[in-house]
């Protein structure tokens, strides 16, 4: 059994992981990243939108790291940039996920992370407020690990779950969670076609990196058009079915309308059979599309290799994020950054997409708070596990939030073990400093703070 020992370790490597291994390493932490996957980069690497970056009022609330990696992005060829939508949302950021992936492997090393694939905590050991230690199997067996601080980003609470944290599952005693749903890419499409055909209003346009005519990078709509076809097929459990689309490219599309119900993401049989029935589900899907729709004719498509899921666990923390903190664009003192993103809820029942829009200025605050669990010190949780509820969960589980909270994990994570510290214990304000001085935007209430955060 090998033994490692680090000062931040991060448990996941979607896109919470990424950033906060990427912000612990750049304050200079001796950081490890587990990602039990043979890939980083998690949901956006499946091809899905970093919704979102701009409130519905049209100002950019999100920077910092995940404004970086979008940069970067653009640089390479694979996002175009925050593009206005007149939608659910005013603005939306699709990204190609093999670019993703390839630029935050890139980044993650860059950075001087060491990323062990293949990894997954079976195990955790504690000692009074702290984890101790952590037992992991990989390629050779089970490992130990030893960190000053652990941040967990595996999006179901798995570590927190282990170190006997309390959680909540769902949306009350039912404990219905949101579908799980699997992303299909579409090649050689006509995504012009396909948005005049299934588009509800006006697709959001926008033209490559390298130039060229505006194309249709996003627009959302339904099978309304081929109802009775679908129930003759079976192919979905009710009418007027939501479909959403997003692309950087002009020959290639990602379909987001997949579900199944009633499935918990945190049991491995479970799970497994959302893999099985999700890849069928795609492949019928696939088909229909070819055979219905215009635009996707000279189609071929393939689902991505793992499902989304969208809700399991949340944690209890030292504050939960409420529904009247979200639906009123509430802001706190202990902030890490901005949320703006409307909640969205795929209804347990039924799988369709339900929309409330923040109130207030369009954005409200991440409390620290909410990703500290009240009986440890040394572990940091972040992203879509964070102490919220179930609609308060609705704006945070997605993917600009989770890369906001991961950069806020890895920087205290890092300062506190710069210090000999723990990050439960860091003081905030030397957080927040920190966090601005990085261009992450904490708000209007902070810019006396620092003249460079924007």
């Amino acid at each position: 059994m090998a033994e490692f020992d680090c000062d931040v370790a991060v448990i996941g490597g979607g896109v919470t992981g990424v950033a906060a291994g990427i912000a612990a390493a750049r304050q200079g932490a001796r950081t490890l990243l587990l990602e039990p996957r043979p890939f980083v980069g998690g949901n956006a690497t499946t091809g899905l939108c970093l919704h979102n970056y701009v409130t519905r009022y049209g100002r950019q609330v999100v920077f910092g790291l995940a404004q970086e990696i979008v940069d970067e992005l653009i640089a390479m060829g694979g996002a175009v940039g925050h593009v206005p939508y007149e939608g659910f949302t005013s603005a939306v950021t699709p990204v190609d996920g093999n670019y993703f992936r390839i630029k935050t492997t890139e980044m993650l090393a860059r950075a001087g992370v060491q990323v062990l694939y293949g990894a997954t905590v079976v195990d955790v050991q504690t000692r009074g407020r702290g984890i101790e230690s952590l037992r992991f199997a990989a390629k050779g067996g089970l490992h130990a690990l030893r960190a000053r601080n652990v941040i967990d980003a595996t999006g179901d609470g798995d570590i927190a779950a282990m170190a006997g944290v309390p959680f909540r599952k769902g949306d009350g005693p039912r404990e219905r969670m949101q579908p799980i749903s699997m992303i299909l890419h579409f090649h050689n499409v006509d995504t012009r076609r396909i948005a005049a055909e299934l588009g509800e209003i006006a697709p959001a346009m926008a033209s490559r990196p390298e130039g060229g005519e505006p194309i249709p990078v996003y627009f959302n709509g339904s099978f309304s058009k081929w109802n009775d076809a679908i129930m003759a097929e079976g192919l979905f459990p009710n009418r007027d079915r939501h479909v959403f689309f997003n692309t950087v490219w002009p020959d290639q599309i990602n379909v987001n309308t997949s579900a199944v119900l009633d499935l918990d993401g945190t049991d491995p049989v479970q799970l497994s059979r959302a893999t099985v029935e999700l890849t069928a589900q795609c492949a019928r899907i696939g088909d229909f599309l070819k055979r219905h729709v215009p635009g996707f004719e000279h189609s071929y498509c393939i689902p991505a290799a793992i499902p989304g899921v969208r809700e399991s666990r949340n944690i209890n923390g030292r504050y939960q994020l409420s529904d009247e903190d979200v639906l009123e664009g509430r802001k706190f003192e202990d902030t890490i950054g901005q949320v703006c993103f409307p909640v969205d809820i795929h209804a347990p029942e039924s799988s369709q997409a339900i929309f409330h829009q923040i109130g207030g200025d369009g954005a409200f605050d991440i409390p620290y708070r909410t990703m500290l669990p009240a009986d440890y010190d040394n572990l940091v949780v972040a992203g879509r596990c964070v102490s919220a509820t179930h609609v308060a969960h609705g704006a945070t589980r997605n993917m600009a939030p989770c890369l906001v909270m991961g950069e806020a994990a890895g920087t205290a994570a890092a300062m506190a073990s710069a210090a000999g510290g723990q990050a439960g214990t860091l003081a905030v304000q030397a957080l927040q400093d920190e966090l601005l001085k990085n261009r992450v935007y904490l708000g209007e209430a902070f810019a006396h703070r620092t003249e460079t955060h924007v």
